[in-house]
């Protein structure tokens, strides 16, 4: 692996985890984005990301600021069509301008431009816990689901005949696959499909009656769909883990329990 590439994921490590770790205050996450800028610039200099990918995630950043200005009104529903919009376009690779960063294994995420999608919904959309003590009280409230869970999904697999997972010939490409799992695949799924899909959904179904487990319902088959490449049953499987973890993001309040949830499941089904 590269230098370039070693910096990159470094600063976007670190960038991520400030978001979590830095207090919550007004101008408190300014190294949070110098730090992302700086993983851009690498990205500029190297090639992997051209001055026209610039453009989405400049556009990805003002509606995204502009969601979390205006909290009603036809500004906040514009600015949440662009922000879902450009989203799922940059986490679908459907959008010019990047390239995939060339890390030395195929099992490592690679893609520049859903990264930039975790990182801006994290900053901009989705609250955060305030501190690490909401994390403690939202996992004493759903504790089960990471018992129950992978027994049904790993059930479901079972009863499907078995799905293609990730596996890994050597302990730096686990590492490498894990990082872009968490930091990237679960931080970018879950923000839109549960922080954005569920939630938007949840508020607007609010005074029927069972709206809360119909956004659950189909946030976690528009989930399911986004998996379509892997085949039905791919699909099957990722609306039923779905369900999982919009139950435990409408119990805990907290979008950091669903992709912690959402990691694990991974996590076992790359492992075992």
């Amino acid at each position: 692996m590269s230098f370039p590439v070693i910096l990159f994921l470094l600063l976007f490590t670190l960038a991520m985890l400030s978001l979590w770790f830095l207090p919550q205050r007004e101008h408190s996450h300014w190294l949070s984005w110098c730090l992302f800028a700086s993983a851009l610039s690498v990205c500029l200099l190297q090639g992997w990301l051209q001055p026209f990918g610039l453009l989405w995630i400049g556009l990805l950043i003002i509606a995204a600021y502009l969601y979390g200005v205006f909290e009603t009104g036809w500004p906040h529903d514009f600015s949440l069509i662009v922000v879902m919009g450009l989203a799922l376009a940059l986490a679908i690779h459907a959008l010019p301008g990047f390239s995939v960063i060339p890390v030395f294994t195929d099992q490592a995420y690679r893609n520049l431009d859903k990264a930039c999608v975790a990182f801006v919904l994290l900053a901009l959309v989705t609250p955060r816990m305030a501190h690490w003590g909401e994390l403690r009280i939202a996992f004493s409230m759903t504790w089960q689901f990471f018992l129950i869970a992978p027994l049904v999904l790993f059930s479901f697999v079972w009863w499907l005949g078995g799905i293609d997972m990730p596996r890994f010939s050597s302990l730096q490409y686990f590492w490498l696959w894990a990082w872009g799992n968490l930091l990237v695949t679960c931080v970018a799924e879950e923000l839109f499909f549960r922080g954005l899909v569920q939630h938007t959904l949840a508020i607007k179904w609010r005074d029927k009656r069972f709206g809360w487990f119909a956004a659950i319902c189909l946030a976690s088959l528009l989930f399911g769909l986004a998996h379509i490449g892997g085949g039905l049953s791919f699909v099957l499987l990722a609306t039923v883990a779905g369900l999982f973890y919009g139950a435990v993001y409408h119990l805990s309040r907290r979008i950091e329990i669903a992709i912690l949830l959402h990691f694990f499941i991974n996590l076992l089904y790359g492992v075992f």
